[in-house]
């Protein structure tokens, strides 16, 4: 895993962008998402792109992820302007999401077929097309979604894998040996708190998602093992850092970044990165 570290907005509270990206690379970040909606109001409020690339270079940092724009798997469209919107910034990657209730696991040549278009029209600009499962989603599996990727047959389609959404999925944070160790093109880390009592509800997984993440080794995930363990099996992706939190929101940005990069640090060299 030797690619610089990333910081995922959604770290740094909902706060102006541009803001989030003094924070991040303030604290040594080279990498910060973006959210479509993010992009969206800094326009509104008069950035153009340009002026979002000045931004970013005179802050020495690049787009990590362009997040949360494809919002369904069963169709392509809207994808190409999403894809516009990443290439103009300059995205590392775009994030493919299934938040209809579609069930892509029930048409997985129709997910793949999208996924490929998607994917084509990325790799017109060298962005990446990302599937995240997240755990309430009607595509909460990362087996299923390795098999939407190899039957999508697209040399920039991958898996973005988020360990939060490992552990509260149906996987409870294991990685199926059968996952094609090169699907894995970037890793979201974030820890949980401890195993529900009972089977939870899709809105109380996503309540926890977004309001009570914790920093890796401050829960019960075994994130260090789970990461040597993808290392082993030669996984080489890009690390970032995505915790959604209540407690991080009351704090400054400045100081949810540092706190992120100390946590990276510390994961590194538990690793022996």
């Amino acid at each position: 895993m030797s690619h610089p570290p990333y910081l995922c907005t959604g770290t740094l509270g909902r706060g102006p962008w541009d803001e989030k990206a003094r924070a991040a690379s303030a604290a040594g970040f080279a990498r910060l998402s973006i959210y479509g909606w993010e992009h969206r109001k800094l326009r509104e409020q008069g950035w153009d792109d340009a002026a979002i690339r000045s931004l970013l270079d005179d802050l020495d940092l690049r787009v990590a992820e362009y997040d949360g724009v494809v919002m369904t798997m069963q169709t392509p469209e809207g994808a190409e302007d999403a894809v516009a919107a990443a290439a103009a910034l300059g995205a590392r990657s775009i994030t493919v999401l299934e938040h209809s209730d579609w069930q892509p696991g029930a048409h997985l040549d129709q997910a793949a077929a999208t996924l490929a278009v998607i994917a084509d029209q990325a790799a017109e600009h060298g962005i990446l097309a990302l599937i995240e499962p997240f755990a309430w989603s009607p595509l909460d599996d990362h087996r299923v979604a390795a098999e939407i990727v190899e039957r999508a047959d697209s040399p920039n389609a991958g898996l973005l894998l988020d360990t939060w959404h490992l552990w509260r999925g149906p996987e409870h944070g294991q990685v199926d040996l059968a996952i094609d160790p090169a699907m894995i093109k970037a890793i979201q880390v974030g820890d949980t708190g401890p195993d529900p009592v009972g089977p939870p509800t899709p809105e109380e997984i996503a309540y926890e998602c977004i309001h009570h993440r914790l920093m890796p080794g401050d829960g019960h995930g075994d994130i260090v093992g789970l990461l040597a363990d993808l290392a082993a099996r030669g996984v080489d992706a890009p690390l970032a850092i995505e915790v959604f939190s209540d407690e991080l929101n009351a704090l400054e940005p400045e100081v949810v970044a540092h706190q992120s990069m100390a946590c990276f640090e510390e994961l590194k060299a538990r690793l022996a990165l």
